[in-house]
């Protein structure tokens, strides 16, 4: 086996037969990644569509953020979002004439004012984050709890690992 290298070229595929079978799970848990995260934006695609017709599954998941941040900036959401602030902005635009957040004042300039949910919106997201924890729940009945707590024990370690990466996001 010496002088294969690996598909990046980075360096000679290890020799150990273990190694090799590690290669090809750790392949095998980047290609269920990226199945999970084409079906979440499926997934988001259906809950937003759920709330208004016409909105974007980005402005679901900005739902979402402020759900979980209370108020909180523009900036801020963009962030936690991965995109741009103008991006958010637009996304916040259209929250907003749906009556499903509002802007808070400050004294600052108008990037500043934080966003929160209005009254409607809270219960337009709390109804849809509900309606899929009982879709997970379905999904997982058959399932034994000490399967459930194992997946989320691995899928929170496997997340922090992901994104706590100082290198950036995966290719």
């Amino acid at each position: 086996m010496e002088g294969l290298h690996d598909r990046a070229g980075a360096g000679p595929v290890p020799a150990d037969p273990c190694e090799d079978g590690r290669h090809a799970a750790l392949d095998a848990v980047e290609d269920t990644a990226a199945s999970m995260c084409r079906s979440e934006q499926r997934v988001c695609w259906a809950l937003a569509r759920g709330i208004d017709p016409a909105m974007e599954p980005a402005a679901y998941s900005l739902l979402c953020a402020v759900r979980l941040a209370g108020s909180c900036r523009v900036s801020d959401l963009a962030v936690t979002l991965g995109m741009s602030a103008s991006a958010v902005s637009g996304h916040v635009a259209a929250l907003q004439r749906l009556g499903l957040v509002e802007r808070g004042a400050t004294r600052d300039d108008e990037r500043s004012h934080p966003v929160q949910l209005t009254p409607e919106g809270l219960r337009r997201i709390d109804e849809a984050r509900a309606d899929r924890r009982r879709s997970f729940r379905r999904q997982l009945a058959g399932w034994s709890r000490t399967d459930v707590v194992d997946l989320a024990a691995l899928l929170t370690r496997f997340n922090a690992a992901y994104l706590g990466r100082g290198d950036g996001p995966p290719a």
